[in-house]
């Protein structure tokens, strides 16, 4: 008896590790299977749902599970490993899609709960792939990706990109929830280019006036030829939309450039996919930043290549995104020069940069309202000496730099008062956690990090509270620099390291997609199919006023009636330039759901006795007050 013990011990110690490992992988597994099939992911914050379970459900599902995965392990352990990972990775990614449906800062208490959710899951995901990373790296050795399967993804990518901001875009759109400010801005330019050929609005400012005036960006007349195909409103968001799917063709172009395998390459496209940031920037509506992107890559590639031709066509198509577009051209120089990349293009980077910058914002100030430097006050001593002042603070007290890159006091700037919000904290671990593995490796080459110096000036060191926020469109710059900083690193590591890095980054990206921006095309489809009664009277009181004629409108109505030249949003008539804009306007178009102050504005309009009411949809309807047609008497 004695003998078998010994020999049961000694066949038990040599195979402890094996053992020890089957029953956690088998645990972790059967956890997995049971909370997808229980549903729990759907109650992250549901402590009832626990006491409303069969627990006795649960545990049979559990040992069941658990019993088929250490039978699986004994027979096929690679493959045991290998669905591991993939379960825990589904049970994050559906947990991660419904956390959208949690009022976190009611729940917790705290504003950026959801994104702090993600980022430990996409950590656990990540360990869980550390530990079967071989087993999986195994596996898809075997599957080969050739060019042609690679160009196939690319347009798959692309498409994917096309396709979903095209959704959220055009849907937030027809749902009547893109307002004047950022949608009817420039749904009425693109109009009025088309008609006038000049980018003018008079809904930006409550008056005619050109968007030039405000922010210098002649990149728009290179979409204008699209607007003329398709003269609506909608196609603005397929615009913008199309440049968000079109980086992947750079980004394929960069892979190749620096010799990147098909299968890292795919994975750098599919992390720019799902990066939260890259769709993030087109739910506050339409921006011309959203150019940005697609052209700096497109700069950096014709650099790479030495293609002088493209290299001045990119440069001028980025530097004509707008004034501050001259940063990221700078920035390129700086690096290329410590970098010893191109210490001469550099150079000649550096100057333009600076040049036009200059030229743009004298363009600006000179002949319209001045660029928007109150969104760095907290980097002025001296409220009227401009940006020049920013070096010197930089220089003479970099301790006070810092403390406002951590800051999370609004400074009383537009976008939340004198408060202090947790906006920062969330906004560095939604652009950071996901990729930053990969932005950080860059071994001895700190010169890159240069490169970082895009959002430290424009999203960190402001107290402007959109700018740092991926749901706004402040970061289509930066994702350019993070992607070519990514092939960079990638390209100087070891195919092993890199594989690692890589796929880390990939499944972080994959679950806080599934969280911050997946929910959004579903949510707008769903807002415009329950608001049905609500567009359908706002349509037909569109329908029944004529395009030439001037129109006193409120912010969910005017992007609608882009092609009123004068329609204006009455929520931001300029009481110091009211003599250029109609005294008694043709219509009165009023938004009955509106709040109070503005439904108030209508009214010394509408009491004159001057208007009759022409459309009335709430007699239409069972539903309260809808929308109210008043036009001016003959």
């Amino acid at each position: 008896m004695k003998l078998k013990e010994n020999k049961f011990v000694k066949k038990y110690l040599e195979n402890e590790k094996s053992i020890f490992e089957g029953i956690a992988v088998s645990v972790v597994t059967a956890l997995a299977i049971t909370a997808i099939l229980t549903g729990s992911f759907k109650e992250l914050a549901n402590i009832e749902f626990v006491k409303n379970t069969s627990l006795v459900k649960v545990i049979l599902l559990f040992v069941a599970f658990g019993i088929i995965s250490g039978i699986l392990y004994k027979t096929k352990k690679s493959l045991s490993k290998i669905l591991m990972f993939a379960v825990v990775m589904i049970y994050f990614l559906l947990a991660g899609y419904f956390t959208s449906q949690i009022s976190f800062d009611t729940v917790s208490n705290n504003p950026i709960a959801q994104v702090c959710f993600l980022a430990l899951s996409g950590t656990l995901a990540v360990i869980a792939f550390l530990y079967v990373k071989d087993d999986v790296f195994d596996a898809v050795a075997k599957i080969k990706v050739s060019d042609r399967t690679l160009k196939i993804f690319v347009a798959v990518m692309g498409a994917f990109l096309l396709i979903l901001t095209s959704v959220i875009g055009v849907y937030k759109f027809e749902a009547y929830t893109a307002p004047t400010f950022d949608y009817g801005i420039f749904a009425q330019g693109f109009e009025y280019m088309k008609q006038t050929g000049v980018f003018k609005t008079v809904v930006e400012r409550g008056y005619e006036l050109s968007h030039f005036a405000v922010h210098f960006s002649p990149i728009f007349y290179i979409a204008l030829p699209i607007y003329f195909i398709f003269p609506k409103p909608e196609t603005v968001a397929v615009i913008q939309a199309i440049m968000v799917a079109l980086p992947v063709l750079p980004i394929y172009l960069l892979g190749k450039q620096y010799k990147l395998s098909n299968k890292v390459t795919l994975a750098i496209i599919a992390i720019y996919a799902l990066f939260p940031a890259t769709v993030g920037g087109i739910l506050y509506d339409f921006h011309e930043n959203c150019f940005l992107t697609f052209m700096i890559l497109m700069l950096i590639w014709a650099v790479e290549k030495k293609k002088n031709i493209l290299t001045v066509v990119f440069l001028l198509l980025t530097l004509f995104v707008k004034e501050d577009a001259a940063m990221y051209v700078m920035l390129l120089g700086l690096f290329w020069i410590v970098s010893r990349k191109s210490r001469l293009r550099g150079l000649i980077f550096i100057l333009v940069g600076a040049i036009y910058f200059v030229i743009a914002v004298k363009v600006v100030n000179s002949y319209g309202l001045g660029i928007m430097d109150f969104r760095y006050d907290n980097m002025f001593y001296d409220k009227q000496a401009g940006f020049t002042q920013m070096a010197r603070v930089f220089i003479t007290n970099p301790g006070y730099v810092i403390t406002q890159i951590i800051s999370n006091h609004n400074g009383g700037v537009i976008g939340g008062g004198d408060t202090v919000q947790m906006d920062k904290i969330g906004y560095l671990i939604e652009m950071f956690v996901p990729v930053g593995a990969l932005i950080f490796a860059t071994g001895r080459k700190y010169s890159r990090y240069i490169l970082l110096g895009s959002i430290i000036v424009v999203s960190l060191i402001t107290t402007y509270i959109y700018q740092h926020q991926i749901e706004f469109q402040y970061n289509f710059g930066h994702i350019a620099l993070f992607i070519y900083l990514i092939i960079m690193n990638v390209a100087d590591m070891k195919p092993k390291k890199s594989k690692k890095l890589v796929t880390c980054s990939l499944i972080i990206c994959a679950i806080m997609f599934m969280g911050l921006i997946l929910p959004k095309a579903p949510r707008y489809v769903g807002m415009y199919n329950a608001n049905s009664t609500k567009i359908e009277k706002f349509d037909k009181a569109i329908s029944l006023v004529p395009n030439d004629k001037s129109v006193f409108t409120t912010g969910w109505i005017m992007p609608h009636m882009a092609k009123n030249l004068q329609c204006y949003d009455i929520g931001y008539l300029n009481e110091e330039h009211k003599d250029k804009v109609p005294a008694n306007p043709d219509y009165l178009l009023v938004d009955e759901s509106e709040n109070a102050d503005t439904i108030s504005k209508f009214a010394p309009y509408i009491n004159s006795g001057k208007y009759e009411l022409v459309y009335d949809g709430d007699k239409e309807s069972n539903d309260s007050k809808i929308v109210s047609l008043y036009q001016l008497k003959k």
